[in-house]
């Protein structure tokens, strides 16, 4: 029991007052404020060099060896960056740090749509830099995603990989269905297969460009197709990449959100 001094009254009931009205600062709350600013100020150097390192890998994509470097670097700046809030740049850099250590333990999977997925994510965190209020945001929440594959199997893979980049998925294994599912709800990406019965990939684009809301919406089309003639053929019917089956789920799931924040970071949508 605390004894009061006499005379002291007013000095503790005035002490009382300042602690009840002045909030305190954690250690940890210091620690993290501390962190934050060295993740804004170090971290597009740190990027530049991740990027450099991967391009080296780039000239040399059969020494999957080159890979442990930039893989090491963007796991330390994902969790720096969760610690320091900048949520967005943790949540693409994890997704990318997965990409990057399944291409090291599987050579074979080294191809140029996973390369060019790697090469974009690095490009995305560039970007998430120059925009604070979305790096410590999460601008994904409500984000809506349509997966278009007449087979099952592979359906189920798309929606896979869009939940593991925590994005909501509704499948749909016809463009007929497509076309209808789109004009009663608001999607911001679709992950479509090419090939298909009745109405194929390039079709199905077409008909979606024309629809209101839709004439910018991220298209990613999942093929066994991956030479660049197709690749062409596809920008031309309005989608925006390609991805080549048997895809890496770590590769749809980064692609998905690269395509659904580049969209954030630029919302020109007509």
């Amino acid at each position: 029991m605390l004894t009061q001094l006499p005379g002291s009254e007013a000095t503790h009931n005035s002490s009382c007052t300042a602690r009840t009205t002045t909030p305190l600062v954690s250690a940890d709350d210091e620690f993290r404020a501390e962190l934050r600013r060295e993740c804004l100020t170090e971290g597009p150097a740190e990027i530049d060099a991740i990027q450099k390192k991967f391009q080296a890998f780039c000239k040399n994509t059969a020494d999957t060896a080159l890979l442990q470097d930039p893989f090491r670097m963007v796991h330390t700046l994902a969790g720096n960056a969760g610690l320091g809030g900048l949520q967005t740049v943790a949540r693409v850099a994890g997704a990318l740090e997965n990409l990057l250590k399944e291409l090291g333990e599987k050579p074979e999977r080294v191809l140029p749509s996973a390369v060019r997925t790697v090469a974009q994510g690095i490009d995305l965190l560039v970007k998430l830099y120059q925009n604070v209020a979305v790096a410590e945001t999460d601008p994904t929440a409500g984000i809506e995603v349509l997966a278009l594959d007449d087979q099952d199997i592979a359906l189920r893979s798309v929606k896979y990989s869009i939940e593991k980049a925590n994005l909501k998925a509704t499948g749909v294994n016809d463009p007929a269905l497509a076309l209808k599912a789109i004009g009663e709800k608001q999607f911001d990406l679709i992950v479509s297969d090419i090939e298909m019965p009745g109405m194929n990939g390039m079709e199905f684009c077409a008909k979606l460009r024309a629809q209101p809301g839709y004439a910018k919406t991220p298209v990613v089309f999942v093929t066994t197709a991956a030479d660049f003639e197709h690749r062409a053929k596809v920008l031309l019917s309005g989608g925006t990449d390609l991805i080549a089956k048997p895809f890496l789920y770590t590769e749809l799931a980064l692609k998905a959100l690269i395509l659904v924040l580049a969209a954030t970071l630029a919302p020109e949508r007509q």
